[in-house]
């Protein structure tokens, strides 16, 4: 604002400047005096005075605020009942977020920073019916177009050193988290393996009533994949330098969970390629599928991606393995693939086009959490993500069919389907 000034009248400007700085004469910083020939070091000053407001942090630790929004509308149809909603936070599994982030030098080695980010979340999509859950873009239901909460999804500190890797503590992504998503074609906002839209959809039985039984618990745990144990967790975690491509990342926290993955991303020629492994394991935690917390569970987790950059022509391909133990006797197993493929090319000045095909397998094996055991879920669906570069924007739309086979003799859900067509942006800041 007084650089505006500055501009238009200088005499207006040195009133607002010299009133800021009497304000500010109380803090720790205190503003320089703006009294003799202040014109000619006017623009000093006035950086001064800036540099004492929380929106650039303080003189050692900086402050970025950042994010995205992510909005749209989701057209849904059960096979009973059908409808359209306006989503706030639309899309895959990445909604709405900001985030406060910053760091410090310490030496010419070691760096420490901060990262506190704010994100609409839905809810636990495992608690209850669809009937009684909240809802946003990410978890809406046949009974619930309304948008959710904000709540904090980061919360950590950390230190940095080039040489030796990273160490953060305090509620972050565990190393395993999000590790199967991997994805050359950048389309993650509009789709990915983890099957987190309609998770909050009522499966219908054949004669058109709710079951009672929500889509993301047909699918088994390993259909969730990056969700099996949690939204980001309370652990230490370590980071690897990057060497030859290769990071690897180990963290620790909850009540006994632990996790280690190995992450890798190069070019060979015309070919970008990235992938990552990682294994989890919960001992008797307080996870999602149990919240009694007498489960032992594990989940093991594959991702990888493959870009031919002259012809954009990309595949990217995810598996995941889960399983869970109850007093020594296993009650739960799940285990899930998922493939896309497609082209991303710049076919017009916006900026790039990417158009994909994606299909999926959930089984959910042995299960005495739900009594759904021997359930499988096909996914199909085909999108079209645009890319808007001036306006640091992406615009999308895409279908998805989900269709479910109960082996169980009598199930009244058997055959039960769930077309979902989205079309949304995204915008970044």
């Amino acid at each position: 604002m007084i650089g505006g000034l500055i501009k238009s009248n200088r005499v207006a400007a040195l009133a607002g400047a010299g009133f800021i700085a009497g304000a500010l004469a109380v803090s720790p910083a205190q503003a320089a005096d703006l009294g003799g020939d202040c014109c000619a070091d006017l623009e000093e000053r006035v950086a001064t005075l800036e540099a004492t407001t929380a929106r650039k942090g303080n003189r050692k630790v900086s402050l970025t605020i950042s994010g995205w929004v992510n909005s749209g509308i989701m057209a849904w149809d059960d096979g009973h009942d059908s409808d359209a909603y306006v989503v706030s936070d639309n899309g895959a599994t990445l909604g709405s977020r900001f985030t406060f982030a910053g760091n410090a030098k310490i030496n010419s080695r070691w760096s420490a920073g901060y990262n506190i980010t704010i994100e609409a979340q839905s809810g636990d999509p495992f608690i209850g019916s669809a009937l009684t859950g909240g809802a946003n873009g990410l978890g809406a239901s046949q009974a619930n177009d309304d948008n959710t909460n904000f709540a904090i999804l980061y919360s950590y500190m950390y230190v940095k050193s080039e040489e030796l890797g990273t160490l953060s503590i305090g509620k972050q992504s565990q190393a395993t988290d999000n590790v199967s998503i991997v994805d050359l074609s950048g389309t993650l906002f509009n789709t990915n393996n983890v099957l987190f839209r309609g998770n909050f959809f009522d499966i219908r039985n054949s004669n058109g009533t709710a079951s009672g039984v929500v889509w993301a618990a047909a699918v088994g745990c390993a259909g969730i994949g990056t969700d099996c144990h949690g939204d980001p967790l309370n652990v230490v975690k370590y980071d690897s330098p990057t060497i030859s491509g290769f990071t690897l990342s180990a963290s620790w926290g909850e009540d006994d969970f632990w996790d280690v993955a190995l992450k890798y991303a190069g070019t060979f020629g015309d070919l970008k390629v990235a992938g990552a492994v990682g294994y989890s394991e919960w001992d008797e935690g307080d996870n999602h599928l149990d919240l009694a917390g007498a489960a032992s569970t594990e989940l093991l987790e594959f991702g990888a991606s493959v870009m031919h950059v002259p012809t954009g022509i990309f595949v990217a391909a995810t598996y995941s393995m889960y399983e869970a133990e109850t007093a020594g006797v296993k009650s739960s197993d799940s285990d899930a693939w998922y493939v896309k493929a497609g082209i991303k090319q710049k076919w017009n000045s916006l900026g790039s086009t990417a158009i994909y095909g994606e299909y999926a397998n959930y089984a959910n094996g042995e299960n005495t959490i739900d009594a759904l055991d021997n359930v499988e879920v096909d996914r199909y669906g085909i999108g079209i993500h645009q890319w808007i570069d001036a306006a640091s924007m992406q615009v999308y739309a895409n279908w998805t069919h989900l269709e479910l086979d109960d082996s169980t003799a009598g199930s009244t859900i058997d055959g039960s389907d769930l077309d979902m067509f989205t079309v949304g942006g995204v915008i970044f800041f």
